[in-house]
């Protein structure tokens, strides 16, 4: 048997994980509430292990859901959904997600309880006390888009091709927190021209069309621009 390439296998097993969000919607709502979640970490000014616990706690309950679809999708080639042993798998895989949501929840309620009494100002000024934040916030977002676009458009691969470059808008991301923080042209110049080699390279392999680079490059542009708006 053929081996496949580190890329393939990165490929197919992201292509795994978006097959779940496109088809489960309980996946869908556990996947935006993650990355919502993260964010508020963030604006929080959450510690790093407050930071990792949360990270594993969300890992957890996608685990437990892409177990349970597998499992699902196994027993419906095997036998019938009446089959009472079938019936008994699926409530047991279904009962190990609620578990690992129980705990997420649990976790979450222990780490955000102590900022909920905190005015909003509080969070603004936690967000502002570092431009590292807001360009990793505005980078998880443009992420977000990216495997939105490609999940629900229904086009293209995790890594190749698809209704938006993620390549073009991680790289004019990239380019935009640089902008928007640091004062030396050459660097800002050079960052700029890299975005653009990123870029032409996606057109020059044929793996996008123009527009789909240009929509790449204005969704990292416009989101992280946004970021720093609002909260620097």
């Amino acid at each position: 048997m053929k081996k496949r390439s580190f890329l393939k296998s990165l490929n197919d097993a992201t292509e795994g994980f978006i097959y779940v969000v496109k088809h489960e919607r309980n996946m869908r709502t556990h996947f935006l509430l993650g990355f919502l979640v993260l964010l508020l970490a963030i604006f929080l000014g959450a510690d790093r292990l407050e930071f990792i616990i949360l990270c594993a706690a969300i890992t957890l309950v996608f685990l437990a859901e892409m177990f349970n679809t597998a499992i699902e999708e196994t027993l419906d080639l095997l036998h019938s959904s009446t089959h009472r042993t079938v019936r008994i798998i699926k409530d047991i895989s279904a009962g190990a997600v609620l578990v690992t949501t129980l705990n997420a929840l649990i976790v979450g309620f222990f780490i955000f309880s102590p900022h909920w009494s905190q005015p909003v100002e509080w969070i603004g000024f936690k967000v502002r006390q570092g431009d590292w934040s807001i360009t990793f916030a505005a980078f998880l977002v443009v992420v977000f888009f990216v495997i939105s676009g490609k999940a629900f458009f229904r086009h293209g691969t995790p890594f190749h091709g698809g209704a938006v470059s993620g390549h073009a808008a991680i790289a004019f991301s990239v380019w935009t927190a640089i902008l928007l923080t640091q004062n030396n042209v050459f660097v800002t110049g050079i960052t700029f021209l890299l975005a653009l080699l990123v870029a032409q390279s996606r057109l020059r392999a044929k793996i996008h069309s123009f527009w789909e680079v240009v929509a790449g490059a204005v969704i990292g542009f416009l989101v992280t621009a946004l970021f720093f708006q609002v909260f620097r």
